[in-house]
């Protein structure tokens, strides 16, 4: 939470690299966290404190420890990656971080419901065959259980892709995205998106846009005819600048929806 929030020091004890964690991932669009502190939380979420996070963080510390180490590590490179301004690397251990949360989190969601009915129904429509937009196992499960357990509103939220370099650069980059990966079609478009420099995207798109970029670019294969070419987006780290800190920071978001669940749920018992 610490790393997502911009309060950390990262040290590589192989190489004696040191990364200062300053970007506040929780925030979209992000911004440094220059106070190096955590009481922004006062006022982040409603009816709790950045006491009442930290209290409950320490209580938990003990709950599923090979789960959360092996988050953490992949958080670790994709926070010092972005800080760094490796994007691809961000990006990618972003994507395995994704992974990573993907079975775990309706998991946890289900278990912390106090209807053991609905949450078994719940389970059994994440778990349904139908696949979409590549989709498959885990991470179809996963964008089953976010189009549930968020409402409406909440999936219209968008996240903005600002697009930098040339011209052409931008032109072909924002196409790609979205017309190719996102579908926008029939003149389909968002608010705030302004043309060849900024792309609005929704929360419930968030999830087809990591999972596309990372299949037709890194996982290419052959016989596709939609796999993303070189020359489609000119300059590789130019695309993944606009992707790598929108996507950790959706990834931040979840991870704090999760979290305040629990920390719900727990002051509910409390209540009993």
């Amino acid at each position: 939470m610490r790393l997502l929030c911009g309060t950390c020091k990262v040290t590589n004890t192989e190489t004696e690299k040191t990364t200062e964690v300053k970007t506040n991932f929780l925030k979209s669009p992000t911004w440094e966290n220059s106070e190096v502190n955590l009481n922004f939380l006062d006022e982040y979420q409603e009816g709790f404190t950045s006491s009442e996070y930290n209290s409950h963080l320490k209580k938990a510390s003990d709950h599923n420890r090979g789960f959360y180490r092996d988050l953490l590590d992949e958080i670790i490179v994709a926070c010092c990656a972005a800080e760094n301004e490796q994007e691809i690397i961000s990006f990618l251990h972003t994507y395995r971080a994704y992974e990573r949360i993907a079975y775990a989190f309706p998991m946890i969601y289900a278990y912390k419901s106090r209807d053991y009915l609905g949450s078994f129904n719940d389970l059994k429509v994440w778990m349904a065959d139908t696949k979409t937009d590549g989709s498959a196992g885990e991470l179809a499960f996963f964008k089953r259980y976010l189009e549930t357990v968020y409402d409406e509103d909440q999936l219209k939220v968008t996240t903005d892709l600002r697009f930098q370099g040339s011209e052409e650069t931008r032109s072909r980059q924002f196409s790609l995205i979205r017309n190719q990966i996102l579908k926008w079609q029939n003149g389909f478009s968002t608010e705030a998106t302004v043309e060849n420099q900024v792309l609005s995207v929704p929360f419930k798109e968030l999830h087809t846009l990591l999972l596309t970029v990372r299949n037709r670019y890194f996982h290419q294969m052959s016989g596709r005819t939609d796999n993303i070419k070189q020359r489609s987006i000119i300059d590789p780290e130019t695309f993944f600048k606009v992707l790598a800190r929108p996507m950790l920071s959706y990834v931040a978001t979840l991870f704090h929806d999760i979290l305040v669940r629990d920390m719900d749920q727990t002051a509910q018992d409390l209540d009993i």
